[in-house]
């Protein structure tokens, strides 16, 4: 298997640049990317959730602080930070400049040292809430 943290390090980098060229080079194109409450997405799709994520929260920050590995399979756990600052086709409403935060994981399979199926488990709802995207609960 690949360097799973080296891969996720260079994963991660992504999603704080926005800068999606080096996705080519990290899944093959026919990767099934789950991330609910969205559709599944194959790379190309991914590649354009992350430039549109990333023009709503252009100071995304992320920490990647464990990597777990068994078999074929690993778990990664972050924790990230942004400010809703920027206009996005992903949020139906003008950027509140609300700063947010969120932690979640990451499932990988991997094949031939290469991701084929990954699950992005974050807390969508903390995040959209902190953003002023959606009213708190209670």
């Amino acid at each position: 298997m690949t360097d799973v943290a080296e891969f996720f390090t260079r994963f991660g980098e992504t999603w704080v640049t926005g800068k999606v060229d080096v996705v080519d080079e990290l899944m093959p194109a026919d990767v099934a990317y789950h991330l609910p409450p969205f559709p599944d997405m194959d790379r190309e799709a991914l590649k354009g959730f992350i430039v549109a994520f990333h023009q709503g929260f252009p100071d995304f920050t992320l920490n990647v602080e464990e990597h777990i590995v068994a078999g074929d399979s690993s778990a990664h756990r972050w924790s990230c930070r942004g400010t809703f600052s920027g206009k996005t086709p992903l949020l139906p409403m003008p950027p509140t400049g609300n700063a947010t935060q969120a932690s979640g994981t990451h499932i990988a399979h991997w094949r031939d040292g290469r991701p084929v199926e990954i699950w992005h488990n974050g807390d969508w709802l903390g995040w959209l809430q902190g953003a002023g995207v959606l009213p708190g609960l209670g």
